[in-house]
């Protein structure tokens, strides 16, 4: 059994309505105007869809969202060998993430759903820096999807193939 790497799998395409859409409704789900501001100023760039300004006029919703995961305490020691004396770190775990959501405008069902876990900075200016590139690499991955022509997957013996 050989060791698979990302470069073995194949990019599953989007759901066709992703594809085909022509109009779209983006949703600021809270957490960062940055985020949104970079993320609507790409999609609009990019010029795929229409951006309209109500769910009712969409066909799909394009919701962005920024949080940060809390992931717990990380707790270490370290030893002073020259005077024997041990001190105790700690250190909050977090993980700021952009969750970009896509729902069906007519049954609000979802269909595509991706995170990109934003880089740690301490500066405000590297902060916002990676906001901006977290929501620029999402529609980046947007775009790879939308491009991957769907292809015929067969089970062979247990294996999936393409056709």
């Amino acid at each position: 059994m050989s060791a698979r790497t990302r470069k073995d799998i194949a990019t599953a395409p989007l759901p066709a309505v992703v594809v085909n859409a022509k109009r779209i409704f983006l949703a600021n789900g809270g957490g960062s105007n940055l985020a949104y501001d970079a993320f609507y100023a790409a999609i609009k760039d990019w010029g795929k869809y229409e951006i309209v300004g109500s769910p009712d006029e969409a066909e799909l919703i394009v919701e962005l969202a920024y949080r940060t995961e809390q992931g717990g305490t990380r707790v270490w020691s370290t030893n002073n060998t020259y005077d024997g004396t041990t001190q105790v770190h700690s250190r909050q775990i977090v993980d700021p993430q952009l969750v970009l959501t896509i729902y069906d405008a007519k049954t609000k069902n979802s269909l595509w759903s991706e995170v990109d876990h934003r880089r740690l900075a301490r500066r405000e200016k590297n902060r916002e820096e990676e906001t901006i590139d977290s929501a620029e690499r999402l529609v980046n991955d947007l775009k790879a999807r939308a491009s991957v022509v769907s292809r015929k997957y067969v089970n062979k013996g247990g294996r999936v193939c393409q056709e």
